[in-house]
C-alpha cells in the first residue's frame, strides 16, 4: 500500500518557477498539491504583452492540482490577524487567507514573496513554509532556481520577520 503523498499549498510564483526550471511536473507526482480558484486563474492567465510570459499547461493543474474555492469570511478573518494581508496579490491572499482558518494539519506552504511570507508568520504559518528548492531536492532535482525559492533566502527572509525586521 501506498503511503500518502505530503500535501504542499502554492501560490503563483511557485507554479511559475517550477514550470519555467522544469521541475513542476516532478513536484506533481512526488507531491500532493494544492492551491486556491485565484492561484489557478493567476497561473493560467496570458498576459496581454507575453514578452516574459511563462506557458503553464492548464491540463497538469485540471488533472493534479486540487483547488479550493476559498469564502470572504476566510479572507475577513485572516484580515483581522493581518491587515497587510489586504495587500497582497489576490492569489496570495486568497491562499493565505484558506491556510490561516486550516487545522495544523499535514500540509507544506510555498511561496516566495516578502510581503506574502510576512503576512504567512503573522497568520502563525512560519513552521509550515517551505522553500521551491526543498521541494525539488525531495524530488532529487537541483534547478537553477531565483534566489527568492532557495532555502537561503526563505531561512533568511523568516528570520528578518521573526527580529521585526522585515
Amino acid at each position: 500500500m501506498a503511503s500518502p503523498r505530503n500535501i504542499v499549498y502554492v501560490d503563483t510564483n511557485v507554479i511559475i518557477e517550477a514550470t519555467r526550471t522544469s521541475c513542476w511536473k516532478a513536484l506533481l507526482n512526488r507531491f500532493e498539491i494544492h492551491t486556491v480558484e485565484e492561484v489557478r486563474r493567476e497561473a493560467l492567465h496570458i498576459p496581454k504583452s507575453p514578452k516574459a510570459y511563462i506557458p503553464i499547461d492548464p491540463q497538469l493543474i485540471k488533472d493534479q492540482v486540487k483547488v479550493a474555492k476559498v469564502e470572504k469570511a476566510e479572507i475577513l478573518r485572516a484580515s483581522l490577524k493581518s491587515p497587510g494581508i489586504a495587500a497582497l496579490d489576490p492569489g496570495e491572499r486568497d491562499l493565505l487567507a484558506h491556510l490561516a482558518g486550516r487545522p495544523a494539519d499535514v500540509w507544506l506552504l510555498a511561496t516566495a514573496d516578502r510581503a506574502a511570507l510576512k503576512t504567512a508568520c503573522q497568520l502563525g504559518l512560519n513552521s509550515k513554509l517551505v522553500s521551491l528548492e526543498q521541494l525539488a531536492s525531495e524530488c532529487g532535482l537541483k534547478p537553477k532556481l531565483n534566489d527568492w525559492f532557495t532555502k537561503n533566502w526563505l531561512s533568511k527572509t523568516r528570520m528578518e520577520f521573526l527580529l521585526d525586521s522585515l
